[in-house]
């Protein structure tokens, strides 16, 4: 089903990431091997200027070269799907003095694996495995990771599991689990230390169609954050050692499905705990939610939105937490006879102070990023790709170190993208 689908969309990347850009739906025919598999190799050469590169309040500018080789695979089975992908990105600054950032590569790969045992709607059993790893230079777009925009060196790797088994054509249920590590480089001329973790989380979910329109749906899950803050002596208000574990509880109701067969959507509310290192901090507790929907309008146009709410530690303090508010929205348009496509993407995300154990640490944030992006096919070998960027990172509330992110970016990038 369609809203099956947007589960493991939101599962699989873990968190809110989306983006309808021209990239996206840019699907150029690929090596043939055989009838079920597909190579698409590319490369991509660019130029970007960046108002900001240091992501801060008095940063500085920069013209930034890239050069981006790629490679996906794509095997097609009856009941099942595999997709892979490996790249490599080599980022070069031109003026080469910036405190926080300097020329980097990066590189990653990822998997996804999606078995059916039965069609639409009938009863049998599906598994989905994804994973995922990379190695981040500082340079990026700014509608990665929901919206965060914190700038630094990094690497991450995902792994996912989903499995799910419609018992009848109406009721199903699902079992999820997944594992994240998130590691940030605070050697590299880094200004203030970031702070990343181990997170592991298991859910299940229980549905019930009442009609091909309509799945009234549960989801319980499970959060666990280990986070890389042990070697700061931080201590809470009763004089100890803050610990470095936190973990969390949600449960959601609602509705999903189809509102039409062109429109699919997703939409959850319902109640979170998040306990800061192991009740040593604050717990948070509220209402949180989870919304998608995707409708494709017509055939050369299609749109997106994201939304979810969740509790988690900070990665720019130790000793804090904070809620996350994200919101996205796309839209994406096919002209000229499908050589044409056009793009426009907005991201909102609010980090909410929820606990601090320095008053210096009580700001809050409020980001907003805004994205358009033009493809044009010369050739079936050449593309031509346009971007313009923009972000504006605002502090919520009267803080001196809050203010140090109060700024804005602008980022323009022209290149030139090769495929076979």
């Amino acid at each position: 089903m369609k809203s099956r689908k947007i589960l493991m969309l939101l599962f699989a990347a873990g968190s809110l990431v989306f983006s309808a850009s021209a990239e996206m739906m840019d699907r150029p025919v690929g090596i043939k091997i055989g009838q079920r598999m597909t190579l698409k190799p590319y490369v991509a050469v660019s130029a970007s200027y960046d108002s900001n590169v240091d992501r801060s309040k008095n940063g500085t500018d920069d013209v930034v070269w890239i050069v981006n080789p790629s490679l996906s695979l794509e095997y097609k089975a009856d009941s099942w799907i595999l997709m892979a992908n490996a790249f490599y990105q080599y980022n070069s600054y031109s003026k080469k003095v910036h405190r926080t950032v300097q020329s980097g590569h990066s590189f990653g790969q990822s998997v996804v694996f999606d078995w059916n045992s039965s069609g639409r709607g009938e009863k049998g059993w599906s598994l989905m495995i994804s994973e995922n790893f990379q190695q981040v230079n500082h340079t990026e777009d700014f509608t990665l990771s929901d919206g965060r925009n914190y700038g630094r060196d990094r690497r991450e790797f995902r792994a996912s599991g989903a499995v799910q088994r419609r018992f009848t054509d109406d009721l199903h249920m699902n079992v999820n689990t997944g594992y994240y590590w998130l590691d940030y480089d605070n050697e590299n001329n880094a200004s203030y230390g970031l702070y990343g973790w181990d997170r592991y989380t298991i859910g299940t979910e229980i549905g019930y169609a009442t009609s091909k329109w309509t799945d009234f749906l549960i989801s319980g899950g499970y959060q666990h954050f280990t986070q890389d803050n042990v070697k700061n002596s931080y201590y809470n208000s009763k004089g100890r050692v803050l610990s470095s574990e936190s973990e969390g509880f949600s449960i959601q109701g609602g509705i999903g499905s189809h509102a039409t067969e062109r429109i699919s959507y997703r939409l959850l509310g319902g109640w979170s705990t998040f306990r800061f290192a192991e009740g040593d901090g604050e717990a948070s507790n509220g209402f949180t939610y989870t919304v998608a929907g995707e409708w494709k309008i017509s055939d050369t146009w299609r749109t997106m939105c994201l939304a979810t709410s969740y509790y988690q530690p900070t990665e720019r303090e130790f000793g804090s937490s904070q809620r996350v508010d994200a919101f996205s929205w796309g839209i994406a348009h096919t002209m000229v006879r499908g050589k044409l496509y056009a793009s426009f993407d907005t991201m909102y995300r609010r980090e909410t102070r929820e606990y601090s154990g320095s008053g210096v640490y009580d700001y809050d944030l409020d980001i907003m990023s805004f994205k358009l992006g033009l493809n044009y096919i010369l050739n079936r070998y050449v593309t031509v790709f346009l971007n313009g960027e923009y972000c504006n990172s605002m502090s919520a509330t009267e803080s001196s170190y809050g203010e140090y992110y109060d700024y804005d970016r602008f980022r323009g990038t022209l290149g030139l993208k090769f495929t076979y």
